[in-house]
């Protein structure tokens, strides 16, 4: 018998957590981080940030009307009971589990190595007008109290329908401290460590990519010939098993940069 998910299920997922809380200041926060710095969004895309102590949402930003249906307004509305819609009943369940595996690693690493962590989801969802819509969530704990437990989440969702994922809903949890990238199956429900595709230069060079840049500006920003820059470019193609930078983008997008 198919579960009916709550919001209790979601509030136990992210499990017990001490509520002393600090004023934020979410635009230093956002521009300083550093993995918000290195993210990756194709597309049109939306900014949702999250308070796991008050489940109270903090800040929409972005082209949320494009990609659920629904006004920035009427997300804030809708408070927590957003991510419990939006997402199909179907997949609901993987991403619950997935929330409560990360957090149980985030919370066994040491406190400096915490804000290195976060998850990336992978879904479908369904939008105000009934149109299913394949999403890409990247979760990023941006704050932590005074006992280290994270308690704002910033949570950028984009839509990846047009990269035609299969086998959703999956996940990646990616550990910058340790450059460790986790996958997580349905059909498994615990954390897989996959070994590294790239080496971390090319793990800059692909972000880059991502973003846009072209080989001479690649060279350029990361102070390395443009003759390096081809040839690391031609080796990650290879890696990737792809032919071209757009579907190294593509790749990129729905496995992670690993």
């Amino acid at each position: 018998m198919k579960k009916n998910y709550e919001f209790i299920d979601l509030a136990k997922a992210f499990g017990s957590q001490p509520r002393v809380q600090m004023e934020p200041d979410y635009g230093a926060i956002l521009a300083e981080h550093p993995l918000c710095q290195g993210l990756w969004a194709i597309g049109r895309y939306f900014v949702q940030v999250v308070n796991t102590h008050t489940w109270q949402p903090e800040k929409v930003t972005g082209d949320s009307l494009a990609i659920t249906g629904y006004t920035q307004e009427e997300i804030f509305a809708m408070n927590r009971d957003f991510p419990m819609s939006f997402t199909i009943p179907e997949h609901l369940g993987f991403c619950l589990m997935l929330v409560k595996l990360a957090m149980e690693y985030l919370l066994e690493k040491p406190l400096g190595a915490r804000k290195k962590i976060f998850a990336v989801y992978y879904y479908r969802a369904r939008k105000k007008n009934g149109e299913l819509v394949s999403i890409q969530q990247q979760s990023i704990p941006i704050l932590f109290d005074a006992q280290g437990f994270p308690y704002i989440f910033s949570n950028i969702f984009t839509d990846i329908s047009h990269l035609g994922p299969t086998n959703l809903p999956q996940g990646v949890l990616i550990d910058r401290h340790t450059d460790e990238t986790f996958y997580v199956e349905a059909s498994r429900q615990q954390l897989i460590l996959k070994d590294a595709l790239f080496s971390s230069r090319e793990k800059e060079i692909v972000a880059l990519l991502v973003r846009g840049y072209s080989s001479r500006q690649i060279a350029e920003q990361l102070q390395i010939s443009y003759e390096t820059v081809r040839t690391h470019r031609k080796n990650i193609l290879h890696k990737a098993g792809v032919n071209n930078t757009q579907q190294l983008i593509r790749y990129a997008l729905l496995y992670g940069n690993q």
